[in-house]
Parts: C-alpha cells; structure tokens; sequence
C-alpha cells in the first residue's frame, strides 16, 4: 500500500511542478481538442494558481468544483492563500470567456491540507468548492451535479500539462468501477494539470458533473480515480450549486453531441 500511496502522490500533483514524467494515457491518446467557447466545455476553465494551474467546472453562478490537492503549495508546504486562485472559464491559447477571482475555499472537510498522500481511500475526500468573485455562470452557463455509477459512459476534460493551453477532453470512456464508497476508477486518458477538471455523464435526463478527477494509477495500466459527487453535494447545494445543467449567453452551442455521446 505504501508503493501506491506514493505513486498516486506524485501523480495528482497539480500542473507546474516540473521534472516528471506524464501518466494517465493508456494507449494511443484518446483525448480531443474542444472548442472551448462551446458548451459543456465553456463552463470548464483552468484553475490558475502562482506556481502552475488545475482545472475546475462551474457548477452554479458563482461556485466552481475542484480537487482539493491542488490547494497545497508544495514549495512553501503551505495551503495556498485564497488570493492566489483566478478560474479563468473558457480558456484558449490566450483568449477566454470570462474570468473571476476566487473569494472562498471551502475543502472537504475529511481532507487534510498538510501534502501528506494517505493512499486511495483519501481520494473520496480529494475534492473542494470555490466561491467566485463573479457571476460568471449567469453568462457562460454551468454543470449542475449529477450521480456516478460504475459503467457509466463519461467524458474526462480539462488542461493538461502537456497541453496546458488548450480544453482537451476523452469522450465515451467509461467509470470501470467503484473501489471505495465514493472513489471510482475510469479508463479516461487524462493526465497532471487535469486534476479537478469534469467527469460528465447523462445523470437525471441531462449532462451533468458526475465525479472530479483526481488522480492516475499507473501500476493499474494508467487507470484513472475520480472522486464521486455524492459527497459534496450537500455543501454544494449549501453554497449556490444549481439544479440542473444550462448554458449561458456567452456560450456557443456545440459541435459535437455531448450528451448523445453519453446515453
């Protein structure tokens, strides 16, 4: 357990820690390049930080879902203070929809910000919900959150570090399987930098946020972990999360069928 423990540590760190090497492609790279002012991938953003950047989904006006890993400076061995985080909607090789300071962090409270890797039942905790600045969901839209079960047809998105610029997104992977109450394995290609970002599926008649992702095994083949919704849910709802998913104004319409891809 202690091999596992280091390996999912050193591979949920977020973007900008240098000097290591990409896991999470499990093949031949199945991740596409999206249109980032489209609709789902519009209310997807990188979650900038000083030292490098994570990926977040808004959830609702003002409320955006992450990984709580990426709230540890690993330089300073510190949290990073809440000033230090702007989700930037819509992101693409310099050009963006809309952008907002984050005013509030609120992680899950069984997660304890101190860097330490408490192996993979900790990953059911390894999310947080960030309040934002600005409304930016009343313009591009939002994700509303739905429920995870295994075999669930999904697509994994966010800003990789290998292409840290662009939204990338593998559609029609799947949640292999539950291995812990609220920790799910998914044979996605994602890789660092994607921590926080979708896990999307057809949840409630309609694309919702079924887990975040948050980490690659790679001793399982590069296998995926996804931390469920179910345990943030409560909170989310508590701080604005919506009831279901819409796009905004500021959002095109796809060119590619999402949630048909997911049925």
């Amino acid at each position: 357990m202690r091999w596992l423990a280091v390996l999912l540590m050193l591979l949920s760190m977020p973007a900008g820690a240098q000097q290591r090497q990409l896991h999470g492609i499990k093949g031949e790279d199945q991740r596409m390049r999206m249109v980032a002012q489209e609709f789902p991938w519009s209310a997807m953003g990188r979650l900038n930080f000083f030292s490098g950047h994570c990926s977040a989904t808004l959830i609702g006006p003002r409320l955006i879902a992450t990984a709580a890993h990426c709230l540890w400076n690993r330089r300073t061995q510190r949290p990073f203070p809440v000033s230090s985080f702007t989700f930037v909607a819509g992101w693409d090789r310099g050009e963006y929809l809309r952008t907002s300071k984050v005013i509030a962090v609120h992680a899950a409270p069984q997660w304890v910000l101190d860097g330490q890797e408490r192996g993979l039942a900790s990953r059911a905790d390894d999310w947080a919900l960030m309040e934002l600045e600005e409304p930016l969901g009343d313009e591009i839209g939002w994700i509303a959150l739905g429920a995870p079960r295994t075999d669930m047809r999904v697509a994994v998105a966010g800003y990789g570090r290998d292409k840290a610029q662009v939204p990338l997104a593998h559609v029609g992977c799947r949640l292999t399987r539950q291995a812990l109450p609220g920790v799910f394995i998914h044979d996605c290609d994602a890789v660092q930098g994607e921590s926080g970002g979708p896990v999307l599926g057809w949840s409630e008649g309609e694309l919702r946020l079924v887990a975040v992702n948050v980490a690659v095994i790679p001793a399982q083949g590069e296998a995926g972990v996804a931390a469920g919704t179910d345990a943030l849910r409560p909170l989310a709802v508590r701080l604005g999360a919506a009831k279901s998913t819409r796009a905004g104004p500021a959002s095109r319409p796809a060119s590619m069928d999402v949630a048909q891809s997911l049925r």
